[in-house]
């Protein structure tokens, strides 16, 4: 159990990173690449909780204490899909508008004398 709370540290780092302190343009060419890097990175972690849940299968019951694999792996996933939704949302931000002047003037009421 003492293994989890290291391993998620590690995990955490980079996404701490790419926290909102410089993520206000979601669209930030470098941030984008970032996150592709840590959505790559994830993929070897998930690929390296599966060859570790292969060997705790073969090692099962000669060990006392053993990585939850799959929980491990649900919170990876969790967060793949949490950046997935960040780069491609599903629908697109809003945007700012300015004020419009000079174009439509607002007020459409008229009181008759």
């Amino acid at each position: 159990m003492s293994l989890i709370k290291p391993f998620f540290l590690l995990l955490a780092t980079p996404l701490a990173m790419a926290s909102p302190a410089w993520a206000s343009e979601p669209y930030d060419e470098i941030q984008r690449r970032d996150l592709a890097l840590i959505q790559i990175q994830l993929e070897q972690v998930v690929t390296v909780l599966e060859r570790l849940e292969a060997r705790q299968a073969i090692q099962a019951g000669g060990v006392d204490v053993y990585l939850d694999v799959p929980r491990a792996r649900d919170d990876v996933r969790a967060i793949q899909r949490g950046l997935d939704d960040y780069l491609s949302p599903r629908r697109t931000p809003p945007r700012h508008l300015g004020a419009i002047e000079g174009d439509v003037v607002g007020n459409y009421l008229e009181r008759r004398p």
